[in-house]
This record gives structure tokens, sequence and C-alpha cells, in this order.
């Protein structure tokens, strides 16, 4: 099964993006700041993160930088979401502004889930789609 971390601060947004992802096939795994990403992530390897840019303590930013540079995790697409624009120069490889439509969500998971597989099928990142465009 598909599995997908989900990183933000504020218990509805978690709620919410779990239960969209849910619906779409992803196992989920849910973290209220980047610390308890960071441990997750040491035990797990999903196939999707989605992280809040603003969290307590470390970053969404950082978090986004330090699977980037993990070998192990690098090549796991990391979104990032907030109310406020997209950060510039982030080492993630999309954006999700806040407040967002569900079905816009589900639209931009498929849309950077599909484009990612395909990437992976050819040996690439997929990093070069971006969630938003």
């Amino acid at each position: 099964m598909t599995a997908a971390l989900i990183v933000d601060d504020e218990p509805a947004i978690l709620r919410l993006v779990a239960m969209v992802l849910r619906e779409l096939g992803f196992e989920t795994l849910t973290a209220p700041d980047a610390e308890t990403a960071s441990q997750l992530l040491k035990s797990s390897k999903p196939d999707l993160v989605v992280t809040d840019v603003r969290l307590p303590g470390i970053s969404g930013i950082e978090l986004a930088k330090r699977i980037k540079s993990s070998k192990r995790l690098r090549k796991i697409p990391v979104l990032l979401m907030s109310a406020f624009a997209e950060p510039p120069a982030h080492a993630g490889d999309g954006f999700i502004a806040k407040p967002f439509d569900i079905s816009e969500l589900e639209e931009t998971f498929n849309r950077y889930i599909d484009s990612s597989r395909i990437g992976s099928e050819n040996g690439e990142s997929g990093r070069s789609q971006r969630a938003d465009s």
C-alpha cells in the first residue's frame, strides 16, 4: 500500500489531509511537528510527505531539506503547504496554498503522484514537475 506522512500542527488540517489521502488509497502517518516526523522517518519510508511550512521548532522548509539530503529518503516527493506565499527556493517538490478546496487537493495529489510514478519508472525523480503547475 502507498503511504503518506502528513505534518501539521493544526489537528483539523491533519485530519482533513489524512482523510483525502486515505480516500485516494494511501495509508497515512501523521505528525504535529518536524521532530516527530523525523522520528517516524527513521523507521518508515512513505511514498509522499506533505508538510506545513510553519511548524513549532523545525520548519517544514528545514524538514524538506533534511529529507532531500538523505540518501535513503531523497526521492520521496515533498509537498509544502502554507496559508502564506510559497517560500522562494525551497527544497520541496511542490506547494499547496491554504485554504484549499478538497477537490483541488485530490487533484494535486493525483497529478503529482502520477507524474512522480512516471519519473520513477523512467529512473527520474519527477522533481521537475510542480504540484501547483
